[in-house]
């Protein structure tokens, strides 16, 4: 693999290029993760159900949307997610110990003034050996 990072200037078929590569590179161990026999990882997915509670919790009495996906995009990964026109967390420390289980946190601004909270997870999944 080439280690050269100096892309500031590249043309759009040579980032087009290494990201092809880097896709390739990275195929066959995704599919032979999600070949493999697994089962949940109970304490990764009680740390999911926590979030989901927690911003069920921040959720009342508003017009929040709700999600919990369980091995999506991959067996391996979960995610929950909070869609609103406001987010208020009325207990940050329910809120800090949601982050700390989450493998990441992101949020993304919406069209019609609205914004997602996503906690994603990894690990959900163990394979079985």
């Amino acid at each position: 693999m080439d280690n050269n990072l100096d892309l500031q200037y590249a043309l759009d078929a040579d980032i087009e290029t290494a990201f092809d590569s880097f896709v390739d590179a990275i195929y066959d161990e995704v599919m032979n993760d999600e070949m493999k026999t697994t089962i949940i990882n109970l304490p990764k997915h009680q740390q999911m159900k926590f979030v989901y509670s927690v911003l069920k919790h921040f959720a009342k009495g508003t017009d929040a949307v709700l999600s919990y996906k369980l091995c999506e995009p991959f067996k391996t990964m979960g995610s929950v997610s909070i869609e609103a026109r406001q987010l208020e967390f009325d207990n940050p420390e329910w809120f800090a110990r949601a982050v700390e289980f989450a493998s990441n946190t992101e949020v993304y601004p919406l069209t019609k003034n609205r914004v997602r909270l996503t906690f994603t997870f990894h690990g959900i999944t163990t394979p079985i050996e």
